[in-house]
């Protein structure tokens, strides 16, 4: 039993093997259905808060000290449960900070996703331990932050893997020039990327001239015709 507390103590410490715990969930974690069709981020940044903060408050409701355990035993499994609120209390915070700044960037979101996952498999180990030594009602609110991590981690998976979906269509559509389809829609709408051109210095079309009616003279009146002198 040593062995296996000591492994786990070593995997939070480094944050990135696998923890050595049995797992003690007992039920397959719901999924919520409109978050998985909508990927609402904003939602799943709650849906962990949540998770995480109830986490927080059961594992310091633990009474390790209590427990019919050795003094090495009760110390390594103090040090995972510290290891863990340090985590949640810092870290994850932080961390959804990050992803709200950065409009769910795929680089900030992944980093969450991954700090989750050493969450969660640590909270197993705690739960597995918690479960052998200490009393079932320390247990079972564990259990129950271990199965609504479950179901926030798998949703934050589903975004991710869509915003990647998404970006390398992107970065496709970029490359090949192809027009997009609202452009294909509206014809006469400029395309994204392409500049419209006016040339101020065009000549300005020249005004139609009116034909203009010619004066015609009128004709020469015939002279006055003499009268005859009187005679003298």
């Amino acid at each position: 039993m040593k062995s296996v507390l000591a492994a786990g103590v070593l995997f939070l410490l480094t944050a990135g093997s696998a923890a050595p715990a049995q797992t003690p969930i007992p039920t397959q974690p719901p999924t919520n259905p409109q978050i998985a069709q909508t990927l609402d981020l904003n939602a799943i940044l709650s849906q962990i808060q949540q998770a995480t903060s109830s986490a927080n408050a059961n594992i310091g409701h633990l009474r390790i000290e209590k427990w019919k355990a050795d003094v090495d035993q009760k110390r390594q499994t103090q040090q995972v449960a510290e290891s863990l609120q340090k985590n949640i209390t810092n870290a994850v915070p932080g961390m959804i900070s990050a992803v709200q700044t950065n409009k769910g960037s795929v680089t900030t979101t992944f980093k969450l996703y991954h700090n989750l996952n050493v969450v969660y498999e640590n909270l197993i180990y705690l739960a597995d331990v918690t479960g052998s030594l200490g009393k079932r009602e320390e247990f079972e609110p564990l259990n129950s932050d271990i199965v609504a991590l479950e179901a926030a981690r798998k949703n934050l998976s589903a975004y991710i893997e869509d915003a990647a979906v998404k970006m390398e269509a992107a970065n496709r559509q970029a490359a090949s020039g192809t027009v997009p389809l609202q452009a294909r829609q509206n014809p006469g709408a400029p395309v994204p990327g392409k500049k419209v051109v006016i040339d101020d210095e065009q000549p300005a079309p020249k005004k139609a001239v009116k034909p203009t009616k010619k004066k015609t003279s009128p004709h020469p009146s015939a002279s006055p015709t003499p009268t005859p002198s009187s005679p003298q």
